[in-house]
């Protein structure tokens, strides 16, 4: 990845600040001028939770849309349907084929860019599962179609659809970007090494509320909190990435005495996807990875240890 491979240009990633395409690769976030300038060079693909999240600002031309629930899958697990999990290999590459995506395409995943909840996250955890299955070169838009326009760029009412499929090739998945519930339960019994945490709102990490889906209330043993909403700098009604300096400060801040691997979660990999892109992609940190199923998974599954707060305790 361009980060981490070239540190001497992290400071053109963001806020307005040109970063150069270098063969196949881009820079994890790009401006709207950048988008502007290589618009030839690169495929858009909008994402949010649902389309009518575009409904204030548009759709920049010539870009198809995909939704949060059409790029996530479920599973059987041992005690009921594990959901919003990433999907296989093929299934995934054909949905991506769909959106007009060659392999050696560079990706930019455009979100509407004025919420963070289901619009920031899940452009990346689209980014997060393209990375997954081995694409390099992806880039997230800052600030969306919202800083597009702001820059005077046109926008449309509707995505287009892609004229012809594209022939994306999912690669091998990348196992060190993704954590298991063997692996996670593995670290809540001191088996393997690793900081877990929980990219949740406080309200949830301290019990005091849940969702529906999971089954029962706080957090996993040993994790410590750091929301995900500490990662983005809303401003003037547009949600813009901080840089890689304010990342940093804020993982130091809650995470002072953090070393070595982390898993984030949330409560189905949502939210998380976004904190992992922050620390992973934006500050380089080495050896972050996502628990996909997160406590949806991990309160289904009955061969487990439980969650702090779960009333069958």
């Amino acid at each position: 990845m361009l980060l981490k491979a070239m540190p001497s240009i992290a400071l053109v990633l963001l806020f307005g600040l040109a970063a150069p395409v270098y063969g196949a690769d881009v820079a994890p976030v790009v401006d709207a001028e950048w988008v502007q300038e290589h618009r030839d060079e690169v495929t858009l693909i909008h994402t949010s939770r649902r389309v009518e999240n575009f409904g204030e600002t548009g759709f920049i031309p010539d870009a198809p849309f995909v939704a949060m629930g059409d790029f996530l899958t479920e599973r059987p697990g041992p005690d009921g349907t594990i959901r919003y999990l990433v999907p296989a290999a093929e299934d995934f590459q054909s949905l991506i084929q769909a959106m007009g995506v060659d392999s050696d395409d560079p990706v930019v995943i455009v979100p509407a860019g004025t919420t963070v909840y289901g619009d920031a996250t899940v452009a990346t955890r689209l980014y997060w599962q393209m990375r997954y299955y081995g694409h390099e070169a992806v880039a997230l838009l800052d600030g969306g179609v919202a800083a597009w326009a702001a820059t005077g760029g046109e926008t449309v009412d509707a995505p287009v659809d892609a004229p012809e499929n594209g022939r994306f090739e999912a690669g091998m998945p990348q196992p060190e970007l993704l954590a298991t519930s063997e692996e996670v339960a593995a670290v809540v019994a001191d088996e393997q090494q690793a900081r877990l945490v929980d990219n949740r709102p406080l309200a949830q990490f301290t019990g005091l509320m849940s969702k529906d889906y999971v089954q029962g209330a706080g957090h996993l043993p040993g994790a410590r909190p750091l929301p995900f909403n500490l990662f983005v700098a809303p401003r003037d009604g547009i949600v813009y990435w901080r840089d890689a300096d304010e990342v940093r400060g804020v993982v130091d801040a809650m995470l002072p005495d953090a070393q070595g691997p982390m898993i984030n979660y949330c409560n189905s990999g949502h939210v998380s996807s976004l904190a992992w892109f922050a620390m992973s992609e934006i500050d380089g940190r080495a050896s972050v990875a996502l628990y996909d199923g997160s406590l949806h998974e991990w309160t289904l599954d009955g061969q487990r240890p439980l969650v702090i707060g779960r009333s069958s305790l």
